[in-house]
């Protein structure tokens, strides 16, 4: 199958580059709304939205090269969009990331370098494990979560749908955190966190609600 790679920003970048590395990318291609610069450049130029469902879902596979700077809602939608249309998401890992053989992932999981994954842990599907990011045993990651760079997931935690934990971030062992909240970067996150909220500082308070 081709690979489509879709987006053309620095998550797109990254994985750009592992594709590159596992030597799959010359069979790859770009889709966005922009001539691709640096990196990206070297892929071919596919378009927007309409070209890549040009394409039969049995004969590509899509990988969601939009990140997540602030919040889960822009990557979420872009897997929901084409993942209705009947488009299947690979997954992308890096060879530096480790991965426990007893962990269960979802479609499309992305994994980036020196990231690791422990024993049992579940990840649902779109999910993105940043660089250095630890996501430990048992911990439950709902679908289109984003672990940021050198984020910490202590052992058992459990997050709902969306949820976006910053860069460096900590997260207690057993904290539930619940759909669609947001983690500051650097922050310490010693109980359990409500839907739809946004918390920082160390130890972690809510700082707004409804977000």
């Amino acid at each position: 199958m081709k690979l489509i790679l879709l987006g053309g920003g620095g998550h797109a970048t990254v994985l750009a580059e592992i594709l590159h590395a596992m030597g799959t990318l010359p069979a790859s291609l770009a889709a966005l709304d922009a001539p691709l610069t640096g990196l990206l450049a070297g892929l071919p130029f596919l378009g927007g939205d309409d070209a890549v469902m040009s394409y039969a879902t049995d004969t590509v596979q899509l990988i969601n090269g939009l990140g997540s700077i602030a919040d889960t809602r822009a990557r979420t939608e872009i897997y929901q969009r084409f993942s209705a249309a009947g488009y299947g998401f690979a997954a992308v890992r890096h060879s530096a990331a480790i991965v426990s053989s007893s962990a269960e992932a979802g479609k499309g999981l992305h994994v980036l370098a020196g990231a690791i994954i422990n024993s049992e842990a579940r990840l649902g599907d779109n999910v993105l494990v940043n660089s250095r990011a630890l996501v430990e045993h048992h911990c439950n990651i709902g679908d289109h979560c984003h672990i940021a760079s050198g984020a910490v997931l202590c052992g058992s935690c459990r997050l709902g749908i969306g949820v976006h934990v910053g860069a460096g971030a900590v997260v207690k062992q057993g904290v539930s955190i619940g759909d669609g909240a947001v983690i500051a970067a650097g922050a310490v996150v010693i109980g359990d966190v409500p839907a739809h909220s946004l918390m920082a500082g160390v130890p972690a308070q809510i700082k707004r609600e409804n977000i």
